[in-house]
């Protein structure tokens, strides 16, 4: 009985709130928010193959302004996965013999400066059923790679499989390309594809060279993997000792993204003690 009052009080509070909702009067919009979601590919030292992701991976949120004619500005927040495996690189290559592997959970925040190739129509309601768009910016990024072993899964900074003590943090740099295709008066469909540049060569925890000593042997088992395979090559199997190369520091890690999301345009006084109205129509559509 209990049970059943909450779930009728919750009905009638949401369906209470929906018609405040609904009720708030029109003003231009400038202001939108926007979720969504999308694949994530890395491209470093343990993708060989330079394939494209095909898993949802990522989970975004937007704040986006409309600055001036062409010109808006946005706020990103993304918490999205990373991954390589040296098992998928050709069985005669260094990379296999080499065997590692990372997966990473990262989170991401980002300031984009956008530009249309539409102009702006002067009312958010008119404005165009397809509109594409330039942006870049500057993101920072936390990273956290790990690799499995015995089951378990650790952080391979805290192994320090090349002696290198890299950060959480990493500046980025993305550069994207875009479309809004308009479902309604209030709601845009967004795709996206948006390349970011790391400041870092250890996205994957593969820079440099093997160590020359590692803190234990859970450390040293994770920083050198190849005999969990065995001989592949004989030359490279040789090669693999600490101090010898593991990976290459002239290239820095990067990373695409391929994004789909709902975006909601808000009212101006959406956070205002006044009863306005995020979903009415304006009045062109009375």
């Amino acid at each position: 009985m209990r049970s059943t009052l909450t779930i009728l009080l919750l009905l009638f509070c949401f369906a209470t709130s929906a018609q405040n909702f609904l009720s708030w009067q029109y003003n231009d919009r400038y202001f939108s928010f926007s979720i969504g979601t999308g694949t994530s590919t890395y491209f470093g030292e343990l993708n060989e193959k330079n394939s494209i992701s095909d898993d949802l991976s990522q989970l975004s949120f937007g704040i986006e302004a409309r600055l001036l004619n062409r010109i808006g500005a946005r706020l990103d927040g993304t918490i999205f996965t990373l991954s390589g495996d040296d098992k998928n690189a050709p069985d005669s290559s260094f990379q296999r013999q080499r065997n590692l592997s990372f997966q990473s959970r990262n989170l991401h925040f980002q300031f984009h400066a956008i530009y249309y190739l539409k102009p702006y129509q002067g009312d958010y309601y008119k404005r165009w059923t397809f509109n594409p768009y330039l942006f870049t910016g500057v993101g920072y990024m936390k990273f956290t790679p790990t690799a499995e072993l015995g089951g378990e899964r650790y952080k391979l900074r805290e192994a320090r499989t090349e002696g290198v003590d890299y950060k959480k943090w990493v500046t980025t740099i993305p550069v994207g390309i875009g479309g809004k295709f308009k479902v309604n008066e209030f709601l845009n469909v967004n795709l996206e594809i948006s390349y970011h540049y790391a400041f870092t060569d250890y996205l994957d925890d593969v820079s440099d060279t093997y160590a020359l000593e590692y803190p234990n042997t859970t450390a040293e088992l994770l920083g050198d993997r190849k005999d969990e395979i065995g001989v592949v090559n004989p030359e490279y199997y040789d090669q693999i000792q600490p101090g010898a190369e593991r990976g290459n520091p002239d290239n820095r890690d990067s990373f695409l993204q391929i994004s789909l999301k709902a975006e909601i345009y808000l009212p101006p006084d959406l956070f205002s003690r006044k009863n306005k109205a995020i979903l009415k129509k304006p009045s062109a559509y009375d």
